[in-house]
């Protein structure tokens, strides 16, 4: 499996961003691809023998990386890439904190709760952990995980302060929205 620069393969990636991430979760791919211009973004296809099996957003800092997007391929799923990709994540940045978000598993009412405690138990399985910190992001709501439980909300907040700019991260993460 190899990582290769997200521009190579911007067909695929624009379809599998749009269909494994609803709307209301989508940064604008033209952000993305901009800001990933810069060395602490990565925006990564993932390969294998030339053809594409996923997407990676990476956020990083002196002391996280935040998988921020993290997709594979619909008809690839289930073969062990998400773990495959996971590891390499981990020891490409051996020295950080590596988190993530996922929807709530605990907003009541939620109609894809199932599919949300897939997801959690996916990611527990390959090392990571409930930080007990949510995110009102824009009207959905998230939590964090992470490989290293000392990861706090102002790591993920630095982060996104960084990527998103004074003014953006203002908007998406008014102090209202925080539970």
């Amino acid at each position: 499996m190899e990582f290769e620069k997200a521009t190579n393969y911007k067909k695929q990636i624009k379809k599998l961003y749009r269909t494994a991430f609803p709307k209301e979760e989508r940064a604008p791919l033209f952000m993305l691809y901009k800001r990933a211009k810069k060395e602490e973004n990565s925006f990564i296809a993932v390969t294998e023998n030339e053809e594409f099996i996923g997407l990676i957003y990476i956020l990083t800092n002196q002391k996280t990386a935040y998988i921020f997007f993290l997709a594979v391929e619909e008809e690839k799923r289930g073969n062990g890439y998400g773990t495959k990709i996971l590891q390499k994540i981990k020891s490409l940045y051996p020295e950080k904190a590596i988190i993530l978000m996922i929807e709530d598993t605990t907003e009541e009412g939620a109609k894809n709760m199932p599919e949300r405690l897939r997801r959690l138990g996916f990611y527990r399985n390959n090392g990571f952990s409930q930080l007990g910190i949510k995110i009102n992001e824009a009207g959905v709501k998230y939590e964090l995980l992470g490989t290293d439980s000392s990861s706090t909300r102002d790591d993920f907040f630095s982060l996104m302060k960084d990527f998103l700019g004074k003014f953006l991260f203002k908007f998406i993460y008014n102090k209202s929205n925080f539970r």
